[in-house]
């Protein structure tokens, strides 16, 4: 007659909520550690480019717009300045060797100047957190009305 040694293992209530304490305190630990850090806001003025943009393009334009990324349908801030030039292209004289403006007719560069709350990083501004703000960026926008391509040319605080 042998006796059985081993004893079965049966869960129980306290087991339960051992397990129920530590799961929790895990939990916290995890939220406190990985939250994210209030970051502050910034009032930020770039301006922007519009290309190529057919004759009075500009008129659509009213300070006190607020652009949106083409793309992503990100907020990109408020217009508060616009600006029309005629359009210039670069190219080449054959004969010369060199480099020259030529004017085109029937289109205009817009300048936009825009304002947006910002978040700075270490490397870059995010507008409302989402649209990342850098020179020389290519950018799609869209208004009221409204649609071109371009890019940012300046960014001041």
């Amino acid at each position: 007659m042998s006796e059985r040694t081993e004893k079965k293992r049966r869960v129980n209530v306290f087991d339960i909520v051992i397990i129920v304490v530590v799961i929790a305190v895990a939990a916290g630990a995890y939220v406190f550690t990985h939250r994210e850090k209030a970051l502050e806001t910034k009032v930020l003025r770039y301006s922007l480019e519009l290309v190529e943009c057919p004759a009075g393009y500009s008129q659509k334009i009213q300070v006190g717009d607020r652009l949106t990324d083409n793309v992503k349908n990100y907020p990109m801030g408020t217009v508060t300045s616009v600006e029309a030039r005629p359009s210039v292209r670069l190219g080449e004289d054959r004969i010369n060797g060199n480099v020259v403006e030529s004017v085109i007719e029937g289109k205009e560069t817009v300048i936009l100047v825009v304002e947006a709350n910002v978040v700075e990083t270490a490397s870059d501004f995010k507008v409302e957190g989402n649209y990342v703000v850098k020179a020389g960026k290519e950018v799609a926008v869209k208004g009221n009305g409204y649609a071109g391509k371009g890019y940012i040319l300046t960014i001041g605080r």
